[in-house]
């Protein structure tokens, strides 16, 4: 994959479209995810990284809906950080987390209120490895659906 992408001078800078030619337009999550890898890797292959020195890596998102004023959602958001580099009351959190070993990686959640619901985007991204992707995705998963028990219990 790597000699095709670099070969390909419309894509081989470019993740999305890259992602979407290895695909070849089959947008189901399986097929994005195993594009991404492939994506991942080839950039591990070459050594690109970003401005920062750190590559770019995986990315995972994890929604939530929950039924709770934004105050007590965002002091429970919170409260799962403990390297917050921003907040903005109601609108977003960012912070560093801290990998096993591996380094630091980069999360944002955003807030969207509707009515009485608060929608939660979590981004986390800028993670080295798949497995950690993978592992990352189930653990936001339980989390976001832990503070939601609570929040509307």
């Amino acid at each position: 994959w790597a000699e095709a992408i670099q070969s390909n001078t419309e894509i081989a800078d470019r993740r999305r479209d890259a992602t979407v030619w290895i695909v070849g337009g089959d947008r189901s999550t399986e097929s994005v995810w195993w594009a991404t890898t492939i994506w991942v890797e080839y950039e591990k292959r070459i050594g690109r990284v970003q401005k920062d020195g750190r590559p770019e890596g995986y990315h995972i998102c994890s929604t939530k809906t929950i039924a709770a004023p934004i105050e007590k959602v965002q002091k429970a958001l919170e409260g799962e950080f403990s390297n917050i580099t921003r907040v903005r009351d109601g609108k977003d959190i960012r912070a560093i987390w801290q990998t096993e070993g591996k380094g630091e990686t980069d999360i944002e959640v955003q807030f969207a209120s509707t009515g009485n619901k608060i929608g939660i985007t979590l981004n986390h991204k800028r993670i080295p490895e798949r497995d950690e992707a993978d592992g990352a995705r189930a653990y936001w998963s339980e989390r976001l659906a832990a503070i939601k028990a609570a929040l509307e219990a």
